[in-house]
């Protein structure tokens, strides 16, 4: 096994060609696969530390794949890929271990950027357990959430949903609000609509609120990057309702562990924020050793 070998399930040639190249382009070694039979296989012949699967392979859904190959090595980290009318699979993926779902038409930013990560968190979850091994040491990461939306109903809505996980929640309801919280409180989680008012942010600190040269973007990015200045370690969830593949990628980018379009799952919501959580005490936990 190499650490920058990935094992690609997709039964269109064109399709994983394209995979293969995005991949390749940026120093990965690439396996390839046809079908979820096939995936196995070579999966257990090469135990490639990066699985990307399509969720509906000939022979073998891509669930049951992600099953077996977790059987294999629990520490692989696995990206599926999926369409939108298979959201219940998706998410069913997410429960059972995969690292993400990324919607079709896969965007190379966003693909490039979750593979890096999804090996980051499989590292950081071999190196905790070795450290566990050694010292029986292990810090729990706070359950506590700012959450940032100027709507009402949906503010409530969200908090009841973190509430009933188990999360302590501080709210706001714009930008600058926002920021104040955060300072006070450095909760470790902060979920903000992209589209949130702050007027101080633009006006008397000046910070960019739009992505390349896009002024819809909204003031949750001007949050996002003060956020990410000031706690590189901050877990940041993006909420918004426009399916826009370049805002999504430059969302994460900026450092949000996720950009979630509206109206989110609520399972798809809190996974996101476990992992997003997760990932944080990991890079702490890390610094510290």
């Amino acid at each position: 096994m190499a650490e920058r070998d990935v094992l690609i399930v997709e039964h269109d040639p064109k399709v994983s060609e394209v995979l293969r190249l995005i991949f390749e382009v940026t120093g990965y070694n690439c396996l390839l696969a046809l079908d979820g039979r096939e995936g196995v296989e070579v999966f257990k012949a090469g135990r490639p530390p990066l699985v990307v699967t399509d969720l509906r392979t000939p022979g073998m859904t891509g669930i049951e794949l992600l099953r077996q190959v977790r059987a294999v090595d629990d520490d692989v980290a696995v990206i599926v890929l999926t369409d939108a009318a298979d959201w219940k699979n998706a998410i069913e993926s997410l429960k059972l271990g995969a690292y993400a779902s990324l919607m079709k038409p896969i965007n190379m930013d966003e693909l490039l950027i979750t593979a890096e990560r999804a090996l980051e968190r499989r590292q950081l979850l071999v190196e905790r357990r070795q450290h566990q091994q050694a010292h029986g040491q292990r810090q729990e990461a706070p359950r506590e959430v700012l959450i940032v939306e100027h709507a009402r109903q949906i503010r409530e809505l969200l908090c009841e949903i973190f509430l009933s996980a188990g999360y302590t929640c501080l709210t706001a309801s714009d930008g600058d609000e926002g920021l104040e919280v955060f300072r006070k409180a450095r909760p470790p989680l902060i979920v903000t609509e992209l589209n949130i008012p702050a007027p101080l942010m633009v006006t008397e600190r000046n910070i960019p609120v739009t992505l390349g040269g896009e002024k819809m973007a909204g003031a949750g990015i001007g949050l996002l990057r003060l956020v990410r200045q000031e706690d590189p370690d901050a877990a940041v969830l993006v909420l918004g309702g426009k399916m826009d593949l370049k805002i999504h990628a430059a969302c994460l980018k900026l450092g949000a562990y996720a950009h979630l379009w509206k109206p989110v799952l609520m399972d798809e919501l809190l996974i996101a924020a476990e992992r997003a959580i997760e990932r944080r005490q990991l890079l702490i936990e890390r610094r510290q050793r």
